[in-house]
């Protein structure tokens, strides 16, 4: 078996892999939540599907400053 501890193993997707194909036991998440935890937008929309309460935002590609007025009325003050 195979603890990473904390920080850079244990965010790597390929450790995770290649313990799962040499048959060895990790000890943490498996590499497809290693990966979907790795970005912040897959990891919203996962936690979304499975009904995890989440502080609203916006994240859309349109970084404009009217979109912005436009999410902060919908959203409500203060933002971060």
């Amino acid at each position: 078996a195979i603890h990473p501890g904390y920080g850079f193993l244990s965010e790597n997707t390929q450790l995770a892999e290649a313990c799962e194909r040499e048959g060895i036991h990790f000890i943490g998440p498996p590499a497809s939540a290693i990966a979907a935890m790795g970005s912040k937008s897959a990891a919203k929309a996962l936690m979304e599907k499975a009904g995890v309460p989440l502080v609203p935002g916006y994240h859309g590609d349109d970084q404009g400053p009217e979109q912005f007025r436009q999410a902060a009325a919908r959203i409500g003050y203060p933002l971060l």
